[in-house]
């Protein structure tokens, strides 16, 4: 494909150093970043949507452990939640269910549910791609704001292997083994990540842990020069502690260190399940393309409000080089999807069947010019027919400066607990039960967005800054209605908002490298989100601030690395207050600090510090957060 950027500065663009730093095996060269962005993939410069790619050398220089700890104080993304085992993320001020997490291309959230991060471990993680914007029309009715990808391991030539360890306040341990040919390749991944936690409602009791176990593999086959075969699996067990909440009891008018009180009886056990496999074809040069794939995706969990869920996706995708080209270097792609998507939940006898038909479009109009464009149709046997759609550009405006630009369109459908309801019985003698009732009244909610976003090279080739607006409106936006309320019953019912949810906002980034051993990186993000009376949202921070420093000493092989991240004007409601009101939660930052050190070529030593200085702080209200903590490991690589 046709490119207008230098090497250097579109790999920096991309989220990825140019150069390769050889303190140990673990740091391996890095090829140019694909982004997961359409149908089709694209090359991450030529992508017009706004995205951002965490590599894996990102990942080992920073000392992120988790998926969580890598998307916070990235742009247009933030991330709160009542504990480690709790994480939600949202986009640009969307809902959390409105973004799609993926495993190497497939969802890890069975049903209509959205996904919470709890234990999810880097150590084998290749790299995690963010996706803001509506991205309906390759990843359906789930993706309203963005998509957040993570791929595992990929192997590289010959047999690979290796293993890693920590311990702190827990221990997590990985350990991985991949193979490499021309024909084909195969990795295997496991972690084991046991988190000792702290107690979440900060009364000094119980420490509540988080522990998961995780195996990963994803392979292909060439069969012939046409044919290739391939699949990806994962499977996850998960066992956490949490506390109670003094509002299921009935008391709706204690205080904020009152709210949630330590509860030694409070556990939940998760089971996740996907695999996936798909055959491909392709004629003589590439020009056509065809590929067939079947997902399955299973979750388990204890939360009867969302129940044990399946979904079993069947897809076909079809690509043809308009030009002639190759389809993995054509300057003029059409891409055909097909799509049956089947949902099941055990908190209702019905399941939903769905059928998708898009068409995409990625091409060049000049050397400077690409674009991107794509519609789809949702047939549903609940819901009315939807039609998404987007289009994308970016535009080399000069040498060091690229425009890029994305308007398009969303849909999410309700959940089953929206359309079927649920009671939860009272939990206490004093407390009420609360009665959520069936509705076939709520519509699914429309995401209509558009950003602007500006690139530009920093001189002397030192790095790279970016500035992006953005604005969404968000048409029937379902929430909980309370209906009636009697002495020992509370009724609701879900229902969509009259008027639109806005949201609108800024990120601002940067990355540079003032020497050669030290790289700084700034990111903010301005975000204001309000539902249809102009109220503010929960959880959404308007302001979000990101800092983080790596110096390399030229010495010795020893990495250091510094990350700070400042929150302010996140908004929470407060449930043991009547009336469930919105307040301001207070301004916090924190800082972590982490090291790696090579021994050999093959051995790293590793040390990182999180809350260094115990910033004591709440994202969400009368739940605590871990105090300083500290943990060294090693990591091990042939």
């Amino acid at each position: 494909m046709k490119k207008a950027f230098a090497t250097t500065a579109l790999a920096i663009a991309a989220g990825v150093p140019t150069y390769v730093y050889a303190q140990s095996s673990n740091t391996t060269e890095l090829e140019p970043i694909i982004v997961s962005g359409g149908i089709s993939p694209v090359a991450a410069d030529e992508f017009g949507r706004s995205n951002t790619v965490i590599t894996r050398q990102e990942i080992e220089d920073r000392g992120f452990v988790t998926v969580q700890q890598a998307l916070e104080a990235q742009p247009g993304v933030s991330v709160s939640g009542t504990g480690p085992s709790d994480r939600q993320v949202r986009i640009r001020g969307g809902e959390a269910n409105h973004v799609l997490v993926l495993v190497n291309g497939v969802r890890v959230a069975a049903g209509d549910s959205g996904y919470d991060l709890r234990g999810f471990d880097v150590a084998n993680v290749d790299r995690i791609e963010v996706l803001r914007g509506p991205q309906s029309v390759p990843y359906g009715t789930d993706a309203a704001s963005g998509v957040i990808n993570i791929i595992t391991r990929r192997a590289t030539a010959g047999v690979s292997r290796g293993a890693s360890f920590e311990f702190g306040e827990g221990d997590r341990q990985s350990a991985f083994l991949t193979y490499g040919a021309p024909r084909g390749d195969l990795s295997v991944t496991i972690d084991n990540l046991y988190d000792k936690g702290f107690d979440l409602s900060g009364d000094g009791g119980e420490e509540d842990s988080t522990s998961w176990e995780t195996v990963t593999s994803k392979g292909r086959l060439s069969l012939t020069d046409q044919i290739e075969a391939g699949f990806s699996f994962r499977l996850a067990d998960a066992r956490y502690h949490f506390d109670s909440e003094t509002f299921l009891s009935g008391d709706r008018e204690t205080t904020v260190s009152k709210y949630v009180f330590d509860d030694k009886t409070k556990t939940a056990k998760l089971l996740e399940r996907s695999i996936s496999a798909f055959i491909g074809f392709s004629s003589p040069g590439n020009v056509l393309t065809s590929r067939i794939s079947t997902d399955y995706i299973g979750n388990q969990t204890a939360n009867s409000a969302i129940g044990d869920q399946t979904t079993r996706i069947y897809k076909y995708r079809g690509q043809y080089a308009l030009d002639g080209a190759s389809t993995d270097s054509s300057d003029q792609l059409l891409s055909l999807l097909f799509e049956s998507k089947n949902d099941s939940a055990n908190n209702s006898t019905d399941e939903r069947e769905n059928r998708s038909y898009a068409l995409e479009y990625q091409g060049f109009m000049s050397n400077d010019l690409s674009t991107q464009a794509g519609v789809r149709l949702d047939t549903s046997d609940q819901f009315s027919d939807a039609v998404t759609w987007n289009l994308a550009a970016s535009y080399h405006l000069q040498r060091s400066v690229r425009l890029h630009s994305s308007i398009g369109r969303a849909v999410v459908y309700p959940s089953y607990f929206d359309i079927y309801g649920g009671t939860f019985p009272a939990f206490q003698p004093d407390s009420k039960t609360q009665i959520y009732e069936a509705t076939d009244s709520v519509k699914p909610e429309k995401n209509f967005a558009f950003d602007l976003g500006l690139e530009w090279t920093l001189p002397g080739d030192l790095g790279i800054a970016a500035l992006t607006y953005y604005n969404e409106e968000l048409e029937d936006e379902i929430y909980s209605k309370k209906i009636s309320e009697s002495s020992d019953t509370e009724t609701y019912r879900a229902e969509n908002r009259e008027a639109d949810s806005k949201r609108e906002g800024v990120e601002i980034s940067t990355e540079f490298r003032p020497a050669e051993s030290v790289d700084f990186g700034l990111s903010y993000t301005y975000t204001r989100s309000t539902n249809d009376e102009g109220s503010v949202e929960g959880r959404r921070p308007m302001h979000e601030f990101g800092l983080n420093t790596t110096w390399r000493a030229s010495s010795v092989p020893l990495t250091l690395s510094g990350d700070l991240r400042y929150v302010r004007d996140l908004y929470d409601q407060q449930f043991y207050k009547d009336g469930d009101p919105f307040a301001k939660i207070p301004a916090f930052t924190v800082v972590n600090f982490a090291a790696r050190y090579a021994l050999t070529d093959h051995i790293d030593l590793t040390g990182r510090i999180t809350n260094a200085f115990d910033e004591d702080y709440t994202e969400v209200w009368g739940y605590a957060t871990r105090g300083r903590a500290g943990y060294i490991g090693m990591a091990a690589s042939w």
